[in-house]
């Protein structure tokens, strides 16, 4: 019985396109990024980066020296941070946020 109130309620959602997860709030974050030197310092923070979970969009510029990317609003800016140092000595500050 359980199981056909299930197979109903699922069907409901698809029909009227209604989905059981909610969308995470987003912002487009600037990372100032200081020390890149070479071609493969972007390649490097952009895996960082993207290895992060709620991380999307990652763009690295060498020579803007910074790193602009869309996060999930859970996604603390210490995290990204760390995860920018972790891919090399980057000294990086958040310069800006949408």
């Amino acid at each position: 019985m359980a199981k056909r109130y299930i197979i109903i309620i699922t069907a409901l959602l698809i029909l009227t396109g209604t989905s059981v997860y909610a969308e995470a709030a987003e912002r487009r974050v600037v990372l100032d990024i200081e020390g890149m030197s070479t071609p493969l310092c972007p390649i490097a923070v952009k895996k960082s980066l993207t290895d992060i979970e709620g991380v999307r969009d990652v763009e690295v510029s060498l020579e803007e020296n910074n790193a602009r990317f869309t996060v999930e609003d859970s996604v603390a800016d210490k995290t990204l941070m760390d995860a920018v140092k972790k891919a090399g000595p980057f000294k990086v500050k958040v310069v800006g946020e949408k």
